[in-house]
């Protein structure tokens, strides 16, 4: 089970409980970052082989968009 910081916008917590546990972890470490720094948001990346996650500077913070680049 993933331990969430209490600090998380509610979209990144709402994301995170809809994934698969292997996923959320990946995920859970672009969150963290995102957090830290306070001026991005998330982009996932979800190609038709690999599915990845960033932070990205046309997401505003604490918003996740799903997409590809």
């Amino acid at each position: 089970m993933l331990t969430v910081p209490e600090n998380f916008p509610p979209a990144y917590i709402r994301y995170l409980e809809a994934q698969d546990e292997g996923f959320a972890e990946t995920v859970l470490m672009v969150m963290k970052q995102s957090v830290a720094e306070g001026k991005h948001g998330i982009l996932i990346s979800d190609q038709a082989l690999d599915r990845g996650a960033e932070t990205s500077r046309e997401v505003p913070f604490g918003e996740i968009v799903e997409g590809t680049r």
